[in-house]
């Protein structure tokens, strides 16, 4: 049975080049960067290879399957998911990328790597969102490069662990930022900055809690992640400096 793993390439350039090479002897078939098809029969020698570097073993089923959760109601797996790779050309613009991203209820497996989930009800309520098929068609007008690998599900325990507490991370980093500028808006309102200013930056943050916000529902159903308690944060601040705003 074939097999599939992504990894996180080590920053040293020497330790970077002798890892294609090594899974070359075993016989691997390279399908982009750090993303590998191995033979089941070798998955013990891949790992010893990829001990260090947040190895993320996945499989393709003919059936969808859905995300599911251990006896004690913890989470325990991600269900099916459509796995895109993408590459971009030369001069692309990146950071038009990323913001794109900022709209995508996916999990991050590395950079180019990211994962959707296979099931579209998920993201039916939120058609403003980005979606698989409109992350696809993005890359494809910018001149990049797209795989597509569908019913993808993750077989490691310990890589949908870290998966789960990064996307986490992503959101409070993004509730973070938003705090941050509110409260510096706030403090420029205070001291009598340009009003108007401030309202434009104000309402520009404020779609992009909005957003944030749209994204959290989508993992609350896909991943039984509630981000409302860090939402309020973001909520609140930005409460705090439309106050301000509409009373100078």
């Amino acid at each position: 049975m074939a097999l599939y793993v992504v990894y996180r390439a080590p920053l040293e350039s020497k330790a970077r080049s002798a890892i294609p090479r090594r899974l070359k002897n075993l016989g691997c078939l390279h399908l982009h960067k750090a993303f590998w098809k191995i033979d089941e029969k070798k998955i013990h020698e891949v790992l010893k290879v990829l001990k260090n570097n947040h190895p993320i073993i996945m499989k393709r089923l003919r059936e969808i399957k859905n995300p599911n959760r251990a006896k004690k109601k913890a989470f325990s797996g991600l269900g099916s998911l459509v796995v895109v790779t993408f590459s971009l050309p030369k001069g692309a613009n990146r950071e038009k990328v990323t913001n794109f991203l900022r709209k995508a209820p996916c999990i991050r497996l590395r950079r180019s790597v990211y994962a959707f989930s296979q099931k579209r009800s998920v993201y039916e309520k939120e058609t403003k969102l980005v979606t698989v098929i409109k992350f696809v068609n993005f890359i494809q007008e910018i001149g990049g490069n797209v795989k597509i690998f569908s019913r993808m599900i993750i077989l490691n325990p310990i890589a949908v662990e870290r998966l789960l507490e990064e996307t986490k991370q992503r959101i409070e980093t993004g509730v973070s930022n938003i705090v941050t500028s509110c409260k510096r808006m706030y403090a420029e309102a205070h001291a009598g900055k340009d009003t108007e200013l401030i309202r434009a930056e104000f309402f520009r943050l404020k779609r992009r809690y909005l957003i944030l916000k749209k994204v959290c529902e989508v993992y609350q159903v896909w991943l039984k992640i509630n981000f409302s308690k860090v939402l309020m944060r973001a909520y609140h601040a930005l409460r705090k400096v439309n106050k301000i705003i509409e009373t100078t």
